[in-house]
């Protein structure tokens, strides 16, 4: 079956999608602020953001707290935005891998689902992320600037959903995609976690044929 089209609603955003999350690659971290990152995800799955104080990461690292200023001089602040921007890179390379195979609209958007499901219900910092995101639209609990960075990224990848509904033949699907949205993100509410592989991909065939079934509704 032949690639899609490079015109294709699809093929746009996803070309915009992949140039907006280039200009934030984190794949040139230093092996040190990629372990502090990493050990401050942890710790707020653990304990949640609030409880995690420079102290307690470096008792984490088995490090003096300072040490943390030399690669992270703008401090907590600066670790939360880090960890972040981060955290969506992997998501967005993995989604990138994910949907560049796909021949045509309705398996870009499946390989999405699949991909969100299943990073949903395998790594909880993946849930932490939701929280602090529907916690600063209503509390404002990130820094300004980080917030905005964050609306733009989650518009970012709702673009992606809508544009392959429009390659489906489906207009006005801005409600639809963010419930589809709202569903993956609860994804260990409904399904749980621990999991055997079997099992997240039946899952993950489940969330299939749920997000196609919202995508048919007359949500106006």
């Amino acid at each position: 079956m032949p690639s899609a089209p490079a015109d294709s609603f699809r093929q746009r955003a996803l070309a915009e999608f992949t140039r907006q999350f280039d200009t934030a690659h984190r794949d040139d971290m230093s092996p040190a602020k990629r372990r502090v990152v990493e050990a401050f995800l942890k710790l707020c799955v653990i304990h949640g953001m609030d409880s995690v104080s420079m102290r307690t990461l470096a008792k984490e690292l088995d490090i003096k707290a300072p040490s943390i200023y030399t690669h992270f001089p703008g401090g907590r602040d600066e670790i939360i935005t880090e960890s972040l921007r981060w955290h969506f890179h992997q998501f967005c390379s993995a989604l990138v891998d994910a949907v560049l195979p796909t021949q045509d609209a309705f398996a870009f958007w499946d390989a999405m689902v699949r991909l969100h499901f299943t990073r949903q219900v395998q790594l909880p910092e993946s849930n932490l992320w939701d929280l602090i995101v529907a916690t600063d639209r209503t509390a404002h609990v990130l820094p300004e600037e980080l917030s905005k960075k964050v609306s733009h990224w989650v518009g970012l990848y709702e673009s992606l959903y809508i544009a392959a509904a429009r390659d489906m033949g489906i207009e006005d699907t801005d409600r639809r995609v963010k419930v589809v949205n709202t569903l993956l993100e609860g994804s260990t509410r409904w399904f749980g976690m621990d999991h055997t592989a079997d099992d997240i991909e039946r899952g993950a065939d489940q969330a299939v044929l749920m997000c196609r079934q919202i995508l048919s509704l007359p949500i106006t």
